[in-house]
């Protein structure tokens, strides 16, 4: 899923899965959290997007989407990736590095991809139980 133009919209429907780029969860549900979740992100463009390791983990509280602290104070290396038109790549988030054990709850990893002509946000929901 991604957001396009505006980063701050995170209402936008992605039902027919034609996003300026698309991030898929392997499995939606978490119940060990000790196993990276794998992804893929699709770039349904011509455009290429330059993106980082950096990301925003938000679980959602009933009414909004809250960020949730990293178990300590994390640095990202600031490599810059190239994602091309069309290209897929994988690639995976484990939770028990950057987090303390997540409560139960629907959460969603951001991360921003960037362009010339316009940055937008790849995300992807799961939920733990």
């Amino acid at each position: 899923s991604a957001a396009a133009g505006d980063i701050n919209n995170s209402e936008l429907a992605d039902g027919d899965r034609i996003m300026p780029v698309y991030l898929e969860f392997e499995n939606s549900v978490v119940t060990d959290q000790t196993v990276p979740l794998k992804f893929t992100i699709k770039n349904n463009t011509q455009n290429v997007y330059t993106y980082g390791l950096l990301f925003t983990l938000f679980q959602y509280d009933g009414a909004k989407w809250v960020e949730v602290e990293m178990k300590e104070e994390m640095a990202f290396i600031m490599i810059a990736y190239n994602l091309n038109p069309g290209e897929v790549i994988e690639g995976g988030l484990d939770l028990s590095f950057y987090y303390n054990e997540l409560p139960k709850g629907f959460y969603r990893y951001e991360k921003k991809m960037m362009s010339e002509h316009g940055d937008v946000l790849a995300f992807g929901e799961f939920n733990v139980e």
